[in-house]
């Protein structure tokens, strides 16, 4: 009788480790699922922001004013350039710059500084997803290790297999008839992975000056490249 109480304890104390486990896994899957959405929703906002480095790469032609381009933001090199360079269909989803003034050098001057001026809005944009999605992985990966450290996986396997759980719990965390072999291996398998910016060719957020500390220096950049490439540039700017 006194072993069939301890037996029975036992068993219950095993449920309620292994619902635990359950609900708190299904917790954490719901925040790495929500994390996945963060990353796709940021690389699109670097999209964006590509596509405003773009227009004002095309603007200035030439490379080597690109690279003065850099210069002026305190860069070392013009962030997507090697993609701007194999990529011309950036042009989709930008919207048109109406530059107004009497000559098109003037027009042109104006068209610069107004897609900096955007390329600037997306560069914050870009800057408040990347940096919610950093604090959300910071976030996930303070839960992994505390439930890591709550819950000893080899014990919880073994009771996955001592107990006769629901079969749709089974066959999702562990499949049937393993081996003592591949109870080891199943270990890496269940461990959560710690999430990252490091592995989704996400940028780090550039730090760029506002328009009105450079615009001398980008009005100046504007007319060198005017000048040199005036022929290139009319079929821009009308």
């Amino acid at each position: 009788m006194e072993d069939d109480i301890i037996s029975a304890l036992t068993h219950e104390v095993k449920e309620q480790v292994i619902e635990e486990y359950l609900y708190e896994r299904r917790l954490i899957d719901e925040q790495t699922k929500y994390v996945g959405e963060l990353i796709e929703q940021t690389l699109h906002l670097q999209d964006q922001l590509y596509r405003r480095f773009a227009r004002i790469y095309e603007l200035l032609v030439e490379s080597r004013f690109v690279t003065e381009f850099a210069r002026v933001l305190n860069l070392e090199e013009p962030p997507f350039f090697q993609r701007f360079a194999q990529d011309r269909g950036f042009r989709k989803g930008l919207r048109f710059i109406k530059a107004v003034g009497l000559t098109q050098r003037g027009r042109f001057r104006r068209l610069v500084a107004e897609s900096y001026r955007r390329l600037l809005s997306w560069n914050q944009q870009y800057r408040d997803g990347y940096d919610n999605l950093k604090e959300e992985c910071d976030a996930v990966n303070h839960n992994l290790k505390r439930f890591e450290q709550n819950y000893d996986l080899l014990t919880i396997i073994n009771f996955f297999k001592d107990m006769d759980v629901e079969a749709i719990q089974r066959k999702h965390f562990l499949g049937d008839n393993f081996t003592p072999e591949e109870i080891a291996s199943v270990e890496k398998t269940l461990r959560f992975k710690p999430v990252s910016t490091q592995h989704c060719h996400l940028m780090p957020p550039l730090v760029l000056p506002a328009l009105d500390t450079i615009s001398g220096e980008l009005r100046a950049l504007a007319d060198r490249a005017y000048d040199a490439c005036r022929e290139k540039l009319k079929t821009i700017v009308r």
